[in-house]
Formats: structure tokens, C-alpha cells, sequence
């Protein structure tokens, strides 16, 4: 009984004890603006530091459990925007450029760096997007293709595509071209394209194709770049292959101006690259007019095949190493000024009528210029030298008796041909070389 009636009044003694000395805390408890609290709120201020959060609608100061911002991490090798970003493609992980293309927002700008190694991507492109590259080296591509695979697949969603200061490669395309192009306009500026397989390696179907200081360079069995309903625009630019150079069917206007079209000497001699064609054009409409100023084709068995309606021209161009030169059945064609040198015929009007003036014509041994019966030609202070047959006996077809002259023997013609111009490279020796890229 007597440790019963002790323990109460220790008891009675500690409860007294605590409820005076938090009185006496309450009566001096100040805060920094001078005004005092209840012990109900002395009691919110210890359960905040002993339970996190009890309190924090009381003073802000006791936001001891605040919600933070989620923030995440930058991905390794990526940084950006869906409008704009850049990917390392030394650190890009397998199908990481495509999971980046598929997010970026129409107009938006990407970014691929390659120090040590390529991006391998097949890239799906649904929207409108530019692609800029950055390479450590001239012949380090920024983006390769997997094998079988295409480089890019343009849809026509994707109203307009740029690839810019961009090296790209297809080393197995098989059937698959390295960039197909649908219902577009896709802009090669400053790039090359090279690739390897059987199939074109620029296929643009629809839309339109421009080529600014660009280069397409194929070891294929077709041609390096197919043109199908869509507009062409090239300046400065250059496609070589190991069979054809241009098979295109052209809607509208197109130019052409500074670009050259040659024959990689991989295959010469061999069947297989007999017979190329450097560049066939066909106008599918009666309006259209094709525009082609300061070419280069050379090594061609057939060099300029023109058909369809329409009109064309031809100035201040060169072929050379060719068989065939220009051979045509345009409504109207006109040829001026030009530097053809062909071993069989030089310019051949097959149907339509030819305006033909102002060119240089040498080592044909079967016509100049010539006429079929359904071609009609209007020539004029053009020189044609034979290689070895006199001028009698070169067949010149329905022109007309008072233009069938050939340059005197002793004029000749020492035609002023650029230096390089008769130099054939092999497809693993030609890196023709861009503008240095701006960064």
C-alpha cells in the first residue's frame, strides 16, 4: 500500500513539474516580431522537429517536407529540347536516334556528333526536320544504315527534310535505298551520300529534290539517284556511280547548274557497266522546261538521254568519254555553246526540233550532228572534227546541206578540257570534298 501511495505522488510531482515549466516557456516565448503564441502552437513547433510535415500550414519556416520539382537526368549522349537536341553518337545506345527522331516536333532541329564512331540508325521521318552533322573526320560518317536497311525514309507527312553538313553511308543496302523520299521536298546542303547495294541510293518519288554542294557516290547496278514525278534542283553538285548517274521523270521546272555526272571506273570492261546512261531525263508534260548549265559528263557510254515534252536546255557544258552524246526527242531542245567530244555521234535529234549553235564537236567517227526523218535541227557556227573519217562521208540525216562543214585540218581542236576532267576514280578512292562544315 505504502509503494502504491508513493508512486502516485512521484507521479502527481512530474506531471506538475511539466505543466509548469511549459507555462514558464509560454510566458517567455517571443517570435521575431514580437508576438507571443499559445502553448498549442509551442506543441505544433516540437512535433515539427520530431515528426516531418506536422505544423507546415502553421509558418512557412516549418516546411520541413516540401514537394520538390521532378527533374530529370539528361540521357546519356542526348541533350535538348523535342525542338532541338544533339546526340553523341560515341555514347548513343542501339535505336536511340530513331526514339529521338519519332519525338521531335515538326520544324524541329537535330544534331549528330561523331568523334570516334557513327549513329547506326534506320530513321523513320514523319514530320518536317532538319539534320545537321558533325564529324571528327571527312570519311567518318555521321550516320550509317544497318544492313538491308535504309539510311532515311522520308513519309510525306514530313513536308520538308534538310540534311545538313552530313556524311551518310549504306555499305550493304541490298534493295533498300539509302534515303527514300515520298511525296517531299528533301534537301540535300553540304553532304555526301555513299552507298553500296542494288538499288538506288537517293530514290525521291514525288515532291522535289534539291542538291546544294552535295555528292552521291553508289557502287550499284541501277543508277545513283532515281527522280520519279518531282522537281529537280541541283547547283554545284555531284553524282558518280558504277553504272547509271540520273534516271529521272520530271514534273515542272528543273535546273541544273555546276554538276557533274561521271562513271566510277570499278566496272569498266566488265559487261555490267556497259551500256550506262549518265543521265535520262524524261518531261512528263508539254510545259515543262529543263534547264542545264555547266555539266560535266563523262565516261558514259550514252551521255544526255532527253524524251517526254517539253523543253530543254543545254549551255556551256562538257562531255567527254562518251559514245553517244546527246541524243533527244523534246518538243524543242537547244544545245549552246558546249564541248562535246564522242566517239560515234555527237547530237542526235530524234524527234522535235534542235536549235544547235556555238558548239565544239571532236572525235566522231559516225555524225556530229544528225537528224532523223522525224527530227528537224536549225544549226550554226558549230566546229566538228572528225577523228579519222573526212567530212564526207559523216551521215548527217535530213540538216540541212549548208551546215554539213567540218573544222579544216589545220585548225584542229585543241579544245581547252579541265585538267582533272579526264581522270576516272574507283569508288573507294572518290571522297569528293564538302565546304568546311560551320559548327
Amino acid at each position: 500500500m505504502r509503494s502504491v501511495v508513493t508512486f502516485a505522488a512521484h507521479l502527481a510531482f512530474v506531471v506538475v513539474a511539466l505543466f509548469g515549466g511549459v507555462s514558464a516557456a509560454s510566458a517567455q516565448t517571443q517570435t521575431s516580431y514580437g508576438a507571443s503564441y499559445s502553448n498549442g502552437y509551442n506543441a505544433a513547433r516540437t512535433e515539427a522537429l520530431t515528426r516531418p510535415c506536422f505544423g507546415v500550414l502553421l509558418d512557412a519556416q516549418l516546411k520541413t517536407c516540401q514537394g520538390k520539382s521532378y527533374k530529370p537526368h539528361n540521357r546519356y549522349g542526348y541533350y535538348g529540347s523535342k525542338w532541338s537536341a544533339t546526340i553523341n553518337c560515341d555514347t548513343a545506345r542501339q535505336a536511340y536516334v530513331e526514339d529521338v527522331v519519332r519525338r521531335m516536333r515538326p520544324g524541329g532541329v537535330l544534331k549528330l556528333v561523331a568523334r570516334n564512331r557513327s549513329c547506326v540508325a534506320s530513321l523513320m521521318i514523319n514530320q518536317s526536320l532538319t539534320i545537321v552533322g558533325e564529324s571528327s573526320d571527312s570519311r567518318l560518317p555521321v550516320l550509317v544504315a544497318p544492313d538491308g536497311e535504309s539510311c532515311l525514309r522520308i513519309n510525306p507527312q514530313a513536308s520538308k527534310v534538310i540534311l545538313k553538313n552530313m556524311l551518310i553511308a549504306s555499305r550493304r543496302g541490298g534493295q533498300s535505298a539509302c534515303i527514300y523520299s515520298s511525296g517531299s521536298e528533301l534537301t540535300l546542303q553540304n553532304s555526301t551520300v555513299r552507298y553500296e547495294g542494288d538499288s538506288a541510293a537517293v530514290h525521291v518519288s514525288g515532291g522535289r529534290l534539291n542538291l546544294l554542294s552535295s555528292f552521291v557516290v553508289a557502287k550499284t547496278r541501277t543508277v545513283a539517284v532515281a527522280v520519279n514525278s518531282a522537281q529537280l534542283y541541283a547547283e554545284q553538285a555531284g553524282v558518280t556511280s558504277t553504272a547509271g548517274g540520273l534516271y529521272a521523270v520530271l514534273s515542272g521546272d528543273s535546273q541544273m547548274t555546276g554538276v557533274t555526272v561521271q562513271q566510277l571506273a570499278d566496272w569498266r570492261g566488265f559487261e555490267r557497266g556497259a551500256g550506262a546512261v549518265g543521265m535520262e531525263v524524261k518531261l512528263d508534260s508539254g510545259d515543262s522546261i529543263l534547264s542545264m548549265d555547266d555539266m560535266r559528263i563523262e565516261f558514259f557510254a550514252s551521255a544526255l538521254s532527253l524524251s517526254g515534252g517539253g523543253e530543254a536546255l543545254l549551255s556551256r557544258s562538257l562531255i567527254d568519254f562518251s559514245e553517244h552524246g546527246v541524243t533527244s526527242s523534246l518538243n524543242r531542245l537547244r544545245v549552246i555553246d558546249n564541248k562535246i567530244l564522242s566517239n560515234e555521234i555527237a547530237i542526235n535529234i530524234e524527234d522535235g526540233t534542235g536549235f544547235i549553235g556555238g558548239n565544239q564537236i571532236a572525235r566522231i567517227r559516225t555524225a556530229g550532228i544528225l537528224a532523223s526523218s522525224r527530227g528537224e535541227i536549225r544549226a550554226v557556227d558549230n566546229l566538228i572534227d572528225p577523228s579519222n573519217e573526212p567530212c564526207p562521208k559523216l551521215q548527217w540525216g535530213n540538216l540541212d546541206p549548208a551546215q554539213r562543214t567540218c573544222t579544216p585540218w589545220y585548225k584542229g581542236s585543241e579544245f581547252d578540257i579541265p585538267a582533272d576532267a579526264t581522270r576516272q576514280y574507283m569508288f573507294a578512292d572518290y571522297w569528293p570534298r564538302l565546304l568546311v562544315a560551320s559548327k
